[in-house]
């Protein structure tokens, strides 16, 4: 008997995955409109690929364990009343601090060697800290409902989840640090 079936993943998969490619076009879109602040503070495209790889490996690592727990049915897809639901949510926040707070400290030393003062470069640190919480947290909101709708809707939540988990992320991820750098003042 087998496992999987390729029919069924191709069927899920391809309408989610190019829905995705929009999704992507946006984020793109996005950057290009928002080229002359990024031109001020070169360091702001650096910047880019470690928000949106960050955002969705950690979206992804919540979504993969939710849908196994889904499957072997040790989480129900309701809020109330879940430690498994719980437990991944506490480790996913604190994995997002850990990291967002290295990545963030990397570059305030990038920023002071390549000339920044140093208010200006704790700014930057600070505003790609506060873009990364906010991405995770958002992420952590869609990682759940696409899960938990995917799977009450019969669809198999491992075709769905880490596909609108990375894509949306990626949009989240830019507008999170574009709106991090103008509240922080960069």
């Amino acid at each position: 008997m087998a496992v999987y079936n390729i029919k069924h993943i191709i069927l899920e998969s391809y309408p989610v995955l190019t829905a995705c490619i929009i999704i992507a076009l946006a984020a793109g879109s996005l950057l290009k409109s928002s080229i002359v602040e990024i031109s001020e503070v070169p360091l702001i495209l650096m910047m880019i690929p470690p928000i949106n790889g960050m955002g969705g490996n950690i979206g992804s690592i919540l979504g993969a364990r939710l849908t196994s727990a889904l499957h072997m049915g040790t989480l129900e897809p309701k809020l109330r009343g879940q430690r498994v639901l719980r437990g991944n949510l506490a480790a996913t926040a604190l994995i997002s601090i850990a990291i967002y707070s290295l990545i963030g400290a990397a570059f305030i030393v990038i920023a002071l060697s390549s000339g920044m003062p140093l208010a200006s470069s704790l700014s930057l640190g600070l505003a790609f800290f506060i873009a990364g919480m906010a991405l995770s947290t958002a992420l952590m909101f869609i990682t759940i409902a696409s899960a938990f709708v995917s799977f009450k809707g019969g669809l198999d939540p491992d075709n769905m989840v880490i596909p609108i988990v990375t894509a949306v992320g990626d949009v989240l991820g830019v507008t999170c640090l574009l709106l991090a750098i103008k509240i922080v003042g960069v």
